[in-house]
């Protein structure tokens, strides 16, 4: 088995490649423009995308470009036989959602987004604890926010598909999607722009049992929590996006103002993604994701034309 990695992206180098290492009889070829090639343990190194998807026996596409290229590659590689991974967002708009949704099916194809959060034992944790206990979760507060991206980081161009939003939106409703489900009675997108690019916005969402409410930033001091309240305890989870794989982390449960630090040892959410992915494929589960990414990708749609910009 062998994954095709467009983009020697810094989250390619941070994460992306170091799970497909620890991952069994898994090679791995690279497709980067503009770095030059290095030994990192590759099989073959390409200096084009389309050659690399034309010419490479990868069996996997795993996209990792500035967001408006996730598209067009993702259609180029499954119209050449290949399943696809892309790095969220998924696509930058809901009619690219299904027409690459229709396309894998289509061609019985694997397709994913890489949204890994969930993946990780802290908030598999988070999850058991209220289980366990009967508890319903009545309030989900997150926060995701972080400094401004260097002047050439592709995040602070709106013609790449940068922006808070398309960076930031995909955990929002994910979260929404795990603990709300379809049934929404309320929602509301408030987003603040700079030089015609969203900057920052939040989110709340709700339905009869539970609240969500989301602050996202690309112009503030780094935070990076979510918390889940009920009415006898809460659950606070720190670096919940992408922690490193080898940081030990700390759960705060905390009742009746008592907190108890319950420490969960290092994770690699991304190989655990992947061993999930493949696994599906093993099993010819191609529409395994189409769901919730459709399901993510309509609310995102949804929300995004009602929104309240100030």
């Amino acid at each position: 088995m062998k994954i095709l990695i467009l983009g020697y992206s810094n989250l390619a180098i941070r994460k992306i490649i170091p799970a497909i290492k620890k991952l069994k009889k898994i090679n791995f070829d690279i497709a980067s423009k503009s770095k030059a090639e290095k030994n990192i343990g590759h099989d073959k190194w390409y200096r084009d995308y389309n050659k690399a998807i034309n010419h490479s026996n990868a069996d996997i596409v795993y996209i990792s470009l500035v967001n408006s290229k996730h598209y067009s590659y993702a259609m180029k590689a499954l119209n050449n036989k290949k399943n696809v991974i892309i790095d969220k967002p998924f696509s930058t708009n809901h009619k690219q959602t299904i027409n690459l949704l229709n396309l894998a099916k289509k061609k019985r194809l694997l397709i994913s987004q890489s949204l890994v959060f969930s993946y990780h034992k802290q908030f598999i944790l988070a999850k058991k604890i209220f289980k366990k206990n009967k508890v319903e979760i009545n309030k989900i507060i997150m926060h995701f926010c972080i400094p401004k991206p260097k002047k050439n980081n592709f995040k602070l161009s709106k013609k790449l598909g940068g922006g808070c939003f398309n960076d930031m939106a995909y955990y929002a409703v994910a979260m929404k999607r795990l603990f709300l489900g379809n049934e929404l009675r309320y929602s509301k997108l408030i987003m603040k722009n700079f030089n015609n690019l969203n900057e920052s916005f939040s989110l709340t969402a709700c339905n009869k049992k539970t609240e969500f409410h989301g602050t996202f930033s690309h112009n503030s001091e780094y935070k990076n929590d979510v918390t889940f309240l009920s009415k006898l305890y809460s659950v606070t989870l720190n670096r919940f996006s992408a922690p490193p794989a080898n940081l030990n982390l700390t759960v705060n449960f905390k009742k009746q103002d008592e907190i108890n630090k319950i420490l969960v040892y290092a994770d690699d959410m991304f190989k655990n993604f992947l061993n999930e992915y493949l696994n599906n494929l093993k099993n010819n589960k191609i529409t395994f994701y189409h769901n919730q990414i459709k399901e993510d990708s309509k609310f995102i749609d949804y929300i995004y034309k009602r929104k309240i910009i100030l």
